[in-house]
C-alpha cells in the first residue's frame, strides 16, 4: 500500500485541496501520514500550537472523506531535514507539500522549506501552490 506525507503549516487552511488529496490518494489505494513540524526544540508549555489545530482539522476533513490517516508532530530546528528524514522512516511513496503565500523576503529570513526538501529527498514531490484548487 503507498503511503501519502503531507506536510502541513500553521498556515495550511483544510479547504478544497483537501477534498482533492483525499480523491488522490483514495484512487491510489493509499494512506495520509499528516505531518507538521514545529520550529524549534521546545514548545510552548501547555498551550496548544496554531500547527497543532491546523493538523487535526486537516486530519479530521480527510477522515470525512474515509481517507486513512496517522498524524505526527515534530519539533525541529531543520523543518526540511525532519520532513525527509520522516518519509524515509515511514517509508513514504510521495510527498505533498503545500505552498505559502510567503513574500520573497519572508523566504530569505525562514529560509524555503520546499526548495530544501526538494534538494534532500529522493521521494517524488507534489508542490500545492495555496490559492489551487484543481485535482491531482
Amino acid at each position: 500500500m503507498s503511503k501519502i506525507l503531507l506536510a502541513v503549516s500553521e498556515r495550511w487552511v483544510p479547504d478544497f485541496r483537501v477534498d482533492a488529496i483525499a480523491d488522490f490518494a483514495r484512487r491510489l489505494g493509499a494512506s495520509i501520514l499528516v505531518v507538521h513540524v514545529i520550529y524549534g526544540t521546545e514548545g510552548g508549555g501547555a498551550e496548544v500550537s496554531p500547527g497543532e489545530v491546523v493538523l487535526k482539522q486537516v486530519v479530521a476533513a480527510l477522515e470525512a472523506k474515509q481517507v486513512k490517516t496517522e498524524t505526527l508532530l515534530l519539533f525541529s530546528d531543520d523543518v526540511a531535514n525532519a520532513t525527509v528524514k520522516t518519509a524515509v522512516e515511514h517509508n513514504v511513496t510521495l510527498l505533498l507539500l503545500g505552498l505559502s503565500s510567503k513574500g520573497m523576503l519572508a523566504r530569505l529570513i525562514e529560509g524555503n522549506v520546499a526548495q530544501e526538501v526538494i534538494k534532500q529527498t529522493r521521494v517524488p514531490v507534489i508542490l500545492i501552490p495555496p490559492d489551487w484548487n484543481g485535482e491531482i
